[in-house]
């Protein structure tokens, strides 16, 4: 059972139940044609295009091709990225930073990702990430966390905003800083890296 994820807010979420079919395809046009051309070639015009819609229909969800794109970003995050309700606390991050890993390095996650690290602490695309995809994720991780105190993997009481900082920081300085991809090698790494660090006696 996947662990439950906080839903979208309206904002960047299109509500109407009559044009799901339009937004799923405006969303899927976005993908296609950021794989294809990128960022820079990718226009509102187009997108409306390949998903035969006329260009007063995404302005009326979106205000901008920043906001369908992360829309499009969380769209394709909602099926991917989420913790097991059973299963270690080792098995589990690896399974999650895989799949995370997986979606950062497509062309869709390192646009998102660039669009983010681009923009000022105060811009829109920075906290509509933050609110909608960090956040929940964290919670989540967190949860994830204490049921390994209880159950006894963990041997003490660790400050578990640091211990998910040890599991996602590497991942996005990898990524943002670095500009290198993330793979598995990487993913197993890390996970082996810090259940060293938090599953014994506490450091005194």
């Amino acid at each position: 059972m996947k662990m439950a994820e906080k839903k979208r807010s309206k904002q960047h979420s299109p509500g109407r139940p009559r044009s799901e079919a339009s937004k799923t395809a405006i969303l899927e046009a976005t993908v296609e044609l950021l794989e294809e051309s990128g960022y820079a070639a990718l226009t509102i015009e187009a997108i409306a295009s390949r998903a035969g819609v006329g260009k007063s229909t995404i302005y009326r969800w979106w205000s901008n091709k920043d906001f369908v794109i992360f829309d499009a970003f969380l769209l394709s995050t909602e099926t991917t990225l989420f913790f097991l309700e059973e299963g270690s606390l080792r098995e589990n991050f690896r399974q999650q930073l895989q799949s995370l890993a997986t979606t950062l390095n497509s062309a869709l996650g390192r646009t998102v990702v660039g669009l983010v690290a681009g923009s000022g602490d105060k811009s829109e695309i920075a906290a509509a990430f933050h609110n909608h995809f960090l956040k929940s994720r964290r919670e989540d991780a967190k949860r994830v966390i204490k049921r390994a105190i209880t159950e006894g993997e963990i041997q003490f009481t660790p400050n578990l905003d640091i211990v998910a900082d040890m599991f996602y920081g590497p991942v996005y300085y990898r990524l943002l800083i670095q500009k290198k991809n993330v793979d598995s090698t990487f993913i197993d790494t890390l996970v082996d890296q810090v259940m060293k660090s938090i599953c014994g006696s506490e450091v005194r």
